[in-house]
């Protein structure tokens, strides 16, 4: 049976057979899954380009916004400011700037960043094109050890770029006088840099700036150079008339600096980064020679020194040796007398003590000693008829001769004379009393009565006597002319007497002249006769 039935299935119906059926994909699901793959594409790509994000602080944001202002570097964008805010004690504010990723190696501890907005100064002309599309910060990047991300922007445009080769160096002063930020400094009239920032000193005493000078005249600059304030006209009258100088008109409107190597001073190494100079207040002054040995004196004046100015100079016969330093005026309570303590300032290093060697800022009391004796003082002398500047002339006078050697709060006095001025106010006022003393009222009447004496007696006397002495000359005239021509005449006798004498002396003188020759050649005549 069972051979049957099967016989029956494989020549019947075949055996069902289960097979599972395949499952596809739809194509509506083809545009979603692109979809997805081009987004995630897009985000990797925007993530892996996406640039650092920094914050900058400044004191203002003045006319940066969010989405708007953008960063620039060189005029080409290469980022934009995403949020302003403030601090938390609202002292400053906060810019948030998105940067394109090639900027990233470039944010250093050295990298600035700024406002530029439109300036205009004497000096040059910048940023006018944000007066059209607005403000924008400018990025100057550097390369340095740390990356940061937060930065203090700038409170003024820098006038010197990080890539102009050059040095900067730290000038003292006793003020700014007329300077600012991008004033010019020259050599020899050439622009040679500017400066690039000034502070307050912690003591408060002088300024520090902080000047740029560029390549090649930055190779100029030595430890011997000097600097000077070059702003505005400085005017000196002397021997040779009147000297102006000014190293620009710009200089003259804005102020400068100016700089040069004196031969004076010699030559000297090149001046490293950031050297400390000091900053003179004029050309002059910047050529003047500093000494290191400094003796103070005091002399005392009793009259008015109206003139007189801290600096003016000292001299000994003409030659300068130091200066004025400062005075005041000092009264006494018993007495009500006024002086006038003068301290002045010798130079030793002028001039030269032959035999005694001095050293320090120490007085040699021997030699000071003998100067008083032989009569060493002061006497103040104008300077300049036109200004009326006087200066302090130390000599040796008679009048003062063996004075008192003094010393008064640590210092010698030197004696003084009184000013040649004075001298002559006095010598006037002894003149005017001395003719108020005498009795012109009393000589009047005297002359008045001598001259009536005159016209009554005197006079026809006189008349006389001119008349009296008419008469002789007439008579001596007569006889001059009588002299004249009896004997001074050409055709007067006793002339020709004269001539005829002349001429028979000249024939026997001779004559005789003859005789002698003859007996020189012919001595034996004497005896043999001729």
């Amino acid at each position: 049976m069972k051979n049957e039935n099967s016989d029956r299935v494989d020549s019947g119906v075949e055996e069902a057979v289960w097979q599972e059926k395949r499952r596809r994909i739809s194509t509506v699901w083809i545009v979603p899954i692109v979809a997805l793959v081009v987004g995630a594409w897009l985000m990797y790509q925007s993530f892996s380009e996406r640039g650092p994000t920094i914050e900058i602080v400044f004191k203002s944001a003045a006319g940066i916004n969010a989405e708007k202002t953008v960063v620039k570097y060189k005029d080409i964008e290469v980022g934009k400011v995403s949020n302003v805010t403030f601090s938390k004690d609202l002292s400053t504010v906060i810019v948030t700037a998105e940067l394109k990723k090639n900027m990233e190696p470039f944010l250093s501890e050295n990298t600035r960043f700024w406002v530029m907005q439109a300036r205009l100064s004497m000096n040059e002309v910048q940023g006018l094109d944000t007066l059209l599309s607005g403000v924008y910060i400018v990025i100057d990047p550097q390369k340095g050890d740390t990356r940061v991300k937060e930065f203090k922007g700038l409170d003024h445009i820098p006038v010197v770029s990080s890539k102009e080769k050059g040095r900067t160096y730290i000038l003292k002063a006793n003020d700014l006088g007329s300077l600012d930020i991008g004033s010019p400094i020259y050599y020899k009239k050439l622009k040679a840099g500017s400066v690039a920032s000034y502070k307050l000193d912690p003591d408060g005493k002088s300024v520090s700036i902080k000047v740029f000078v560029k390549s090649p005249f930055d190779k100029l600059v030595t430890e011997r150079t000097r600097f000077w304030n070059a702003g505005g006209i400085t005017a000196n009258i002397g021997a040779d008339g009147i000297e102006i100088r000014t190293e620009s008109l710009t200089s003259i409107m804005s102020g400068g600096l100016a700089f040069d190597n004196f031969k004076e001073f010699g030559d000297g190494e090149r001046a490293e980064k950031n050297h400390l100079f000091d900053l003179y207040p004029s050309h002059k002054t910047a050529q003047k020679v500093t000494y290191k040995r400094e003796l103070y004196f005091w002399v005392y004046f009793n009259h008015s020194i109206r003139g007189l100015s801290g600096g003016a100079p000292v001299e000994f016969r003409g030659v300068k040796i130091g200066e004025v330093v400062n005075f005041s005026l000092v009264g006494d309570a018993e007495t009500a007398e006024f002086k006038i303590p003068i301290l002045i300032k010798i130079e030793p290093e002028r001039f030269q003590i032959v035999g005694k060697r001095t050293k320090g800022n120490s007085v040699n009391e021997a030699v000071f000693k003998k100067l008083i004796d032989n009569g060493f003082s002061a006497q103040l002398q104008s300077g300049n008829l036109l200004t009326g500047e006087l200066f302090v002339d130390l000599d040796l006078r008679r009048e003062v001769k063996g004075s008192e050697l003094k010393k008064e709060n640590g210092y010698y006095v030197i004696p003084t004379v009184p000013a040649t001025i004075e001298t002559l106010k006095s010598d006037i006022k002894t003149l005017l009393d001395r003719l108020a003393g005498i009795p012109f009222e009393e000589i009047g009447k005297e002359m008045q009565l001598i001259l009536k004496d005159i016209r009554g007696e005197t006079i026809p006397l006189v008349d006389q006597t001119i008349e009296s002495t008419n008469g002789m000359m007439k008579s001596v005239d007569s006889s001059v002319k009588s002299l004249n021509r009896n004997y001074l005449d050409n055709n007067a006798q006793i002339n020709k007497k004269m001539i005829r004498l002349l001429e028979e002396m000249t024939g026997t003188s001779r004559s005789v002249k003859n005789l002698t020759d003859y007996l020189e050649r012919h001595p034996e005549s004497l005896i043999k006769g001729k």
